[in-house]
């Protein structure tokens, strides 16, 4: 997504992670849709999966019976690689192309990440447009938890070393750039910035690494 970093060295260790011999990570997604409550969502739902990257969400939500998802993803080279071509488009989060209250739900996880606060009242301008009223924002985005503190002094000491999986996690954290940095420094304000954007609260709550969030449209 715009902001983000689109290095080699990231997608490279970005990939080795994801292929984490301990877990599938649709396995992992399909938790978080689950915590989220994308399962109870209609089954023939319009769903924006902002960030579709190379299709591994678009699969979890599939899992989930979910029909009538369509994937927004800003790197090519990651559409490139979507099972689906015919159900994503190139575009932003900051520029989403689809028209005016045109999904009834909008999942984005792991993807503001990699937006710059200053352009995180744009995106979520946009996310609000894109939904019909009474639509809801799914969000699940790193946290700044004791977790988080814990690994991360782990990843910035020796230990980083011992296994490729904690070599490629330090590698694809030191590469997610200032975007990521200023993420964590933000992040406990980031509930008052959806309310701002016209949004009101159904579920938030923080977890081991990351934060949860499920929100209505006005």
């Amino acid at each position: 997504m715009a902001g983000g970093d689109t290095s080699e060295g990231w997608r490279t260790s970005y990939g080795r992670v994801r292929k984490d011999p301990f877990r599938a990570v649709e396995d992992t997604n399909r938790d978080r849709l689950v915590r989220l409550g994308v399962d109870q969502l209609d089954r023939s739902a319009r769903v924006l999966d902002v960030g579709a990257g190379d299709g591994n969400l678009a699969r979890s939500l599939a899992g989930l019976g979910l029909t009538g998802v369509v994937g927004v993803e800003y790197q090519p080279e990651l559409l490139a690689l979507h099972p689906d071509r015919r159900r994503t488009v190139a575009g932003s989060a900051t520029a989403l192309p689809l028209p005016t209250s045109s999904v009834d739900a909008v999942v984005v996880m792991d993807v503001l990440h990699h937006v710059p606060q200053a352009a995180l009242p744009d995106a979520l301008a946009e996310v609000r447009r894109v939904l019909r009223p009474g639509g809801r924002l799914f969000v699940c985005e790193p946290a700044q938890t004791v977790t988080r503190r814990v690994l991360d002094a782990a990843l910035h000491s020796p230990l980083h070393r011992l296994t490729r999986f904690s070599r490629d996690k330090r590698a694809m954290v030191d590469a997610e750039g200032q975007t990521f940095v200023d993420w964590l420094a933000a992040e406990h304000g980031f509930p008052t910035t959806v309310r701002s954007a016209g949004f009101t609260v159904e579920l938030f709550e923080r977890k081991w690494l990351h934060h949860y969030g499920r929100w209505r449209r006005a």
